[in-house]
């Protein structure tokens, strides 16, 4: 079976080699600015589009002139990773239209944030040194082995470091696992907790607590944005100010992902079926402004596609939950749909039934799991 892998590795870069790095993102940022400038100047005077292939052919011309030799230092296909960038973001923003979801108009890049640079091929390893076309060999920081085939390379700068970050593609069968029913957990995910397990036959309740980082850091980010607020546009305070506040988005990010994998993995590796349930979370965050930045600080599409992932890798299953089964209303003793308010911590039924809403809900997606599983 053939499944995509992310390895992710820090970069030694040495002076020259770092002043490299920020011609090449660079480059990659003026040429989509220059795509998406010529796309909207050509709407707004013609009402025509352009295609990709017809701003590929330009990029040819566009080199030859004087003003922009400077365009022949930097490998062409990160140019043109550059312009499928950007046609990508042309095409999600009109299918959004169709579909009727909100999908925002591509947007110019500005220096300093989110740069980065692609390359579709070319690159080689060896060892701890990575060689990139028009820049040379590289080492980098190497944690654990690439496996799979590299299919595309991408160069990214967070906070004041440079990271190579390989796109692999792996082909192995995958670990056949003697399913074990007594290895089963349900997972329901909220916000006072950020997941309720109900594990095993005995529905052993495990909670898992909610580390609530942006939370902790919104007095701190607060100040940071008003502190940017205050700075003149295109002075270097602000680029000072700026950086602060991206670092600390930056560290607020790593570790939700630190916390994720490790989360993902402990489950992956001790069950063998694991029930979630589907969620409609860009719905759930349309209401009151404190409850979508803690369904945002939660960030539990990010843990359920980790989850996935390390689930598909160990060779478990996991089965995914309609929301429309009502697990938090339903009885996991008896079956019957009872109405249960927001504030409600516990769980009553007719039956004599009697427990904690949580765990009500994680019995109900493990047995619908199991179930599936049969």
């Amino acid at each position: 079976m053939n499944f995509k892998k992310s390895f992710k590795y820090l970069l030694k870069p040495k002076k020259v080699e770092n002043t490299l790095f920020n011609q090449f993102s660079g480059a990659k940022r003026w040429i989509f600015n220059w795509g998406l400038d010529q796309r909207k100047q050509m709407w707004e005077k013609e009402k025509k589009r352009i295609s990709l292939f017809d701003q590929n052919n330009e990029l040819v011309h566009l080199k030859k002139g004087e003003d922009l030799a400077w365009l022949k230092e930097i490998h062409s296909q990160v140019l043109q990773q550059s312009l499928n960038d950007l046609d990508r973001a042309f095409v999600n923003f009109f299918n959004g239209l169709k579909k009727n979801i909100q999908i925002g108009y591509p947007k110019f890049k500005c220096k300093g944030m989110k740069d980065s640079f692609r390359y579709p091929q070319g690159v080689k390893v060896e060892e701890d040194k990575v060689w990139l076309p028009k820049i040379g060999w590289i080492k980098f920081k190497k944690t654990r082995e690439i496996e799979g085939v590299i299919k595309q390379t991408t160069i990214i700068r967070e906070r004041d470091n440079w990271y190579v970050v390989f796109s692999c593609e792996i082909e192995k069968d995958l670990p056949k696992v003697n399913i074990d029913p007594k290895k089963t957990v349900g997972i329901d995910l909220g916000l006072k907790y950020f997941a309720n397990l109900a594990i095993g036959k005995d529905n052993h309740f495990v909670t898992i607590e909610n580390p609530k980082y942006l939370r902790k850091a919104l007095k701190k980010l607060q100040f940071l944005s008003k502190e940017l607020s205050k700075k003149s546009k295109g002075g270097k305070n602000r680029y000072k100010a700026r950086k602060k506040l991206s670092n600390l988005h930056c560290h607020l990010k790593n570790l939700r992902l630190d916390f994720f994998h490790k989360l993902a993995l402990m489950i992956v590796k001790s069950h063998d079926i694991i029930g979630v349930e589907k969620m409609n979370i860009k719905a759930m965050m349309q209401g009151l402004k404190t409850l979508s930045r803690a369904i945002s600080d939660a960030a539990w599409g990010m843990f359920l596609n980790c989850l996935k992932n390390k689930a598909l890798e160990y060779g478990k299953n996991l089965y995914e939950v309609s929301s429309f089964l009502a697990s938090t209303r339903k009885c996991s003793k008896c079956g019957e749909k009872n109405n249960i308010k927001l504030g409600q911590s516990r769980y009553f039924c007719e039956c004599g039934q009697n427990i904690d809403r949580d765990l009500n809900a994680a019995i109900n997606i493990k047995n619908l799991a199991v179930g599936a599983s049969v």
